[in-house]
């Protein structure tokens, strides 16, 4: 019995971890003009962004700066390698709470939480006040293609 039991309690922290971190990764916005990576801090998840679509006859992604940010200190910094999502904690039911998202297009930051509907599929939802109050946006797992490593 006592072994049941030590096996039975590595199983549930070794899942309870997994559980955790299940949004690290690298996403694809549904409309499939972003990517944001997922990370994990000490207990914390962060997402920076690695992509962005440019229209054609516009400049490359390198060159877009956040002249949109309400800290004029911060208008100088590229767009590319930009931390969006900041500070979200699991709350224990696939849920990853208590975060802000900032959008460079109008240098806004909202509070945020995240919740996957399956191990592919993550919604992120930025909002003000209540999340009544907000936006969706859907993103999916990048699945890695064994050429692009």
């Amino acid at each position: 019995m006592r072994y049941f039991f030590l096996l039975f309690l590595t199983y549930q922290t070794a899942f309870s971890q997994i559980q955790h971190d299940a949004i690290v990764g690298t996403w694809l916005s549904e409309a499939k003009d972003l990517k944001v990576e997922v990370y994990k801090q000490q207990n914390q998840y962060f997402g920076k962004m690695v992509w962005f679509y440019c229209p054609p006859n516009t400049p490359p992604m390198e060159s877009y700066k956040d002249k949109s940010n309400p800290d004029i200190t911060l208008r100088n910094r590229t767009w590319l390698g930009m931390i969006l999502l900041k500070n979200l904690v699991f709350d224990g039911k696939n849920e990853w709470v208590n975060g802000d998202i900032y959008d460079p297009n109008s240098g806004s930051t909202y509070r945020s939480k995240v919740r996957l509907t399956d191990a592919q599929t993550l919604y992120v939802r930025g909002y003000i006040g209540i999340p009544f109050f907000g936006k969706t946006m859907i993103f999916y797992r990048e699945k890695l293609v064994s050429s692009q490593k």
